[in-house]
């Protein structure tokens, strides 16, 4: 299959099947590294991009408009978050399916297509992901579980380190080599391509997360309305990692529980939240320690899993 070239801006009557959506803020670089991956590498239907600026100061709206003049690009004056930037987003896309994509991801060739074939294949699949990789080509985990409670409380770290009796255990399934197609009970974030059906019966992204947990309650609310989350081995992207986090590591942190708190406290009763808010709040004050004495947090979160992947097959989604 041979990629098209993006249907422009200006073109409000060609059809488009997917519509690509990435929010920037001071991410000039990245970003427009991977606007240009997606004009190498985009889909072989109609397609298009909508760039949603998040108040940047470092000059990546105009640096985008240079480079990618067929690229829709919405410029916020200030920073709205990153679910109602995706959502603004959605709304102005006119394709049949949206491809969510972090704006420091390469986008690998055929890796759209292969997103858009496992999505036509399955009717009930509303999130598609690719096999992310980091810079060097080593496979990222990018398929878990929903977390309960006290593997949120216990994070990542902790969990890298609890010994496992299958692939498929934890937050993560860091020991599964990610090569073959099938339901996963969770995706990554970094990219993924979404059914438009599936949103407009669950509703768009739920503009009280600022930055982190916004997905998992997205993936939450479609697997409560019967809907799937795909994983597509033959879909390959490079996940860079951190563009935005690193220049806000403290207000992250914060930003992130509050993700955390708001994600548990909906799926618990009213007594159960002022317990709920201060063991999360004790968690947040911790990080910030961490954080203030030099700790990095983020790089530590993203590095390789400690063992390395294997072959098993993570079982049913649950």
């Amino acid at each position: 299959m041979t990629a098209q070239p993006p249907t422009p801006p200006g073109d409000r009557t060609a059809p488009v099947v997917i519509s690509a959506v990435i929010v920037t803020w001071n991410s000039r670089e990245v970003a427009l590294n991977c606007l240009a991956s997606l004009e190498a590498n985009g889909p072989s239907v109609p397609w298009e991009v909508i760039v949603v600026d998040n108040g940047s100061r470092d000059g990546s709206v105009d640096a985008i408009r240079r480079a990618a003049p067929w690229a829709r690009v919405i410029a916020n004056p200030t920073n709205r978050g990153l679910p109602a930037a995706n959502n603004q987003g959605m709304l102005a896309a006119r394709g049949e399916h949206f491809l969510i994509s972090n704006p420091d991801v390469i986008w690998h060739p055929g890796a759209v297509d292969a997103m858009y074939d496992v999505l036509g294949r399955h009717p009930r699949a509303a999130w598609i992901i690719p096999r992310i990789l980091y810079e060097d080509g080593t496979p990222q985990t990018s398929a878990g579980r929903l977390p309960n409670l006290a593997e949120a409380l216990a994070g990542r770290q902790l969990e890298r380190w609890r010994p496992r009796k299958e692939a498929a255990s934890g937050q993560w399934f860091d020991e599964w080599a990610h090569d073959e197609e099938r339901a996963v009970p969770r995706g990554g974030e970094a990219g993924y391509l979404v059914r438009r059906a599936a949103v407009e019966e669950i509703g768009l992204q739920d503009e009280r997360y600022k930055l982190d947990w916004e997905g998992l309650d997205w993936t939450a609310r479609l697997r409560d309305a019967g809907w799937e989350v795909w994983l597509s081995p033959m879909s390959e992207a490079i996940h860079l990692g951190g563009a935005s986090i690193r220049q806000v590591r403290f207000r992250s942190i914060v930003s992130s529980h509050r993700g955390m708190y708001l994600y548990f406290a909906d799926r618990r009763p009213p007594a159960a939240k002022p317990v709920l808010a201060s063991i999360i709040a004790v968690r947040a004050a911790a990080k910030l320690l961490a954080a203030a004495t030099g700790l990095p947090m983020y790089q530590l979160a993203y590095r390789p899993p400690v063992q390395p992947a294997r072959v098993t097959s993570p079982g049913p989604p649950s």
